[in-house]
């Protein structure tokens, strides 16, 4: 009898002993045979894929979140980090050249500009279908896809004859290739990096992106006046085709419904055999996949109050923040006498600022999650947390879009004119970043379409604002005209606190509606698709 109860008191003294100083989380996963499954998290039970809050389970560190090597990780970061300067840097490398475009097809202004304005609209638009299927179907054979036909459009635009109905055609095409590189790099980090330090690598990532707007009118300036208007688009051909290669031997399929924490990778180069879509390799139960991408399916997400508040907030700060970019170079030039170039400079104030507000509010956000996190080791924090330094960073740019308004109404120094509108972008990208933050945590299934969706909110609201801003302006004054828009932006506090006290529970009433009334449609959804 003695020994049968040895290898018992065995196991007790080495539990007692072994696990005193871990988190009460980490033990969830052992149990033993005779002990039922404890319930799953509360992303099994939602249907269409809209898991919500933070993970219940094994704690999410590094180590235990994602299998890539460190190596791997930092390659693939950097690989859509650079994918991401390429959308933003086809819309800014072609304006200096409208002129010339102007002249070449014979045309007027106003129809030259509306060849950006579709590509806006489409960059605004196209995210969605990539990201949804994305979210489905994996990463790496829509980063494929896509980029390919970015790539293609800009060699048949280098190419093209003096046609305007096929330059409105390829502008259109070019903006579809280049529109998933946003919401899939933000997919991407959801898969590799854990919470704790996803808002560092979300600022990070997002740098591409807002690289593009500020190095786009430079280097299109710069080619566009020492050569042909073409080589604009055979620049972009060129290096897309370099960033192509790299991608097709480098880039792992990442998504964690097919690869998990990516243990298929561990024995492998950084050099791959290239495979278009990786087979999946994981038990669906343990990573859920979402569900097959639908109209309908997108539709309900609107439904869902913490996604609209968000999505309005970024979009009302970009809208201010676009209405100053595109006043400021009028009245940089008419009331201060700068040239095209040194338009083109000051433009490079703000733009830093961009950068260094992106990084800042992803280490600070993610210092606030930590100090949280330890303040309260039993009780870990819910993405709302991520909505405190949002409030913040609105009062930041709200004060950057007065002040930009009246300095120009008073003709003040023209440093304090390129100051305000430098705070004004600090503020709106800090926002930016813990909002794409909070989506990726909120819906863990998809990250790539929630950020999609936001984008949705905030392209066609500066397209808005572009066009509205100088009518506005010449009714109301320029200093009452961006007294309103901060008005505007300061309703965003209001939306954020009621995030921050009722979000927990919204995400919960959710859970119980979506279990409770479609949990039939869940099971046979896959199925049918």
């Amino acid at each position: 009898m003695e020994s049968k109860h040895i290898p018992i008191i065995a196991a007790a003294s080495f539990t007692s002993s072994s696990t005193s100083n871990l988190p009460e989380e980490s033990l969830q996963p052992i149990t033993t045979p005779r002990k039922p499954q404890p319930a799953g998290p509360p992303k099994e039970s939602i249907p269409n894929g809209l898991s919500t809050g933070p993970p219940k389970g094994p704690p999410r560190s590094g180590a235990a979140y994602s299998a890539f090597s460190p190596a791997r990780r930092r390659l693939t970061l950097t690989i859509v980090t650079i994918a991401g300067f390429f959308g933003p840097l086809a819309a800014g490398v072609y304006l200096p050249a409208l002129p010339i475009l102007q002249n070449d097809f014979g045309t007027s202004a106003t129809t030259i500009n509306a060849t950006v304005s579709v590509f806006m609209a489409v960059l605004a638009v196209a995210p969605l279908f990539w990201a949804s299927r994305a979210d489905y179907a994996g990463r790496r054979p829509l980063y494929l896809i896509s980029l390919l036909i970015y790539m293609a459009a800009n060699i048949l635009l280098a190419a093209l004859p003096a046609n305007l109905p096929a330059l409105f055609i390829l502008r259109i095409v070019q903006g579809f290739g280049a529109a998933s590189v946003l919401s899939l790099g933000s997919g991407t980090v959801a898969d590799l990096i854990p919470p704790k330090g996803r808002a560092s690598a979300m600022s990070v990532v997002l740098l591409g992106p807002q690289l593009g707007p500020v190095l786009g009118p430079l280097l299109g300036g710069a080619i566009a006046g020492s050569a042909s208007w073409r080589w604009i688009f055979g620049f972009l051909a060129l290096t897309c085709a370099t960033l192509y290669l790299v991608l097709l031997f480098c880039l792992p399929e990442t998504l964690r419904s097919i690869v998990g924490k990516g243990h298929v990778y561990k024995d492998k180069p950084l050099i791959l055999v290239p495979l278009f879509k990786q087979p999946t390799v994981v038990n669906g139960d343990v990573f859920p996949r979402a569900p097959p991408p639908t109209l309908l399916g997108l539709i309900k997400l609107v439904r869902y109050p913490p996604i609209v508040v968000v999505s309005i907030n970024g979009a009302l700060l970009f809208a201010s923040y676009y209405a100053i970019n595109v006043t400021i170079s009028r009245y940089l030039k008419d009331q201060y006498g700068f040239s095209t170039t040194e338009v083109g400079v000051a433009y490079l104030a703000p733009g830093l600022s961009l950068i260094s507000g992106s990084l800042i509010s992803g280490r600070i956000s993610d210092l606030h999650r930590a100090y949280y996190t330890k303040s309260n080791p039993k009780n870990p924090p819910h993405p709302e947390h991520r909505l405190h330094l949002q409030i913040p960073g609105v009062l930041v740019s709200l004060s950057g879009v007065l002040m930009y308004g009246w300095f120009v109404h008073f003709h003040l120094h023209v440093s304090s004119i390129i100051i305000a509108s430098s705070i004004a972008a600090f503020g709106m990208t800090w926002v930016f970043i813990t909002t794409t933050s909070y989506l990726t945590e909120s819906f863990r299934e998809r990250p790539a379409t929630l950020v999609a969706l936001a984008s949705l909110f905030r392209n066609p609201a500066a397209a808005v604002a572009a066009a509205v801003i100088e009518p506005l302006v010449r009714r109301m004054g320029v200093g009452w005209c961006f007294t309103g828009l901060a008005l505007m932006e300061l309703l965003c506090v209001a939306g954020l606190i009621c995030l921050i006290y009722w979000g927990k529970s919204m995400r919960e009433r959710l859970e119980r509606r979506e279990a409770k009334g479609e949990g039939a449609e869940e099971e046979k959804g896959p199925a049918s698709g």
